[in-house]
Parts: C-alpha cells; structure tokens; sequence
C-alpha cells in the first residue's frame, strides 16, 4: 500500500467515523443515565446550570458530533453500492462542505429567534 493511499480521505473519513462514533455512545449513555437518575432532564441542562457552560456551545458540540457522523454513513452506504475511487473522494468533499453549511444553518436557525 503506498503512502499517498493510506494517508488519503478514505483514512480520514474512517477516522472521523470513529471518533464521533464513540463520542456519540459516550453522550447516549450520559444522556440516558442522566434521564434515568436526576430530575433534570438533559445532560446539557447540567451542563448548562452547572457548569455554566452556554447551552448554545451545548448544542454546536452536539452537532458537530451528529451531522459529519451521519453524512459520513451516507458516504460509506455509496461505498457499498460500488462507486467508484475518484467519486468516493468527490462524495467525502462535497459531503463535507454540506456538513458545515448544515451545522451553521442549524446552529443560527435555532438561536436567531
């Protein structure tokens, strides 16, 4: 295997897949022992009460997890229909740049009220 293939978007992805993978069963688990034990219903109502961690700050952190973890499952569900190599790097790029279009849209949409 040669350097520019292993070190290449596909790497990339794989390893954003990942880690916001594991991100995302680290909070479901908070979430649902937080839900189960205390009278406060989120983790980020803690957070924010507590810690005094703004609930916007909350809500990006979660949609930076959600989003590229989603379009990323698109990318590899293509993989598993058979595009092509080249279609495959074009598909993690432009999923990428709607990525973050969506997390700004979603961000500013839900505080401009």
């Amino acid at each position: 295997m040669d350097k520019e293939r292993a070190y290449g978007t596909g790497m990339w992805a794989w390893l954003l897949q990942r880690v916001t993978g594991l991100l995302l069963v680290i909070y479901l688990f908070i979430h649902v022992w937080w839900v189960h034990f205390s009278g406060v219903k989120t983790p980020f109502d803690f957070l924010i009460n507590t810690l005094f961690l703004p609930g916007r700050i909350a809500l990006l952190i979660l949609l930076v997890l959600v989003i590229p973890h989603a379009l990323n499952g698109f990318r590899v569900f293509a993989i598993d229909f058979g595009i092509s190599e080249k279609a495959q790097k074009i598909l993690f790029w432009a999923l990428t740049v709607f990525g973050i279009l969506l997390i700004i849209w979603a961000y500013l949409s839900r505080f401009s009220q």
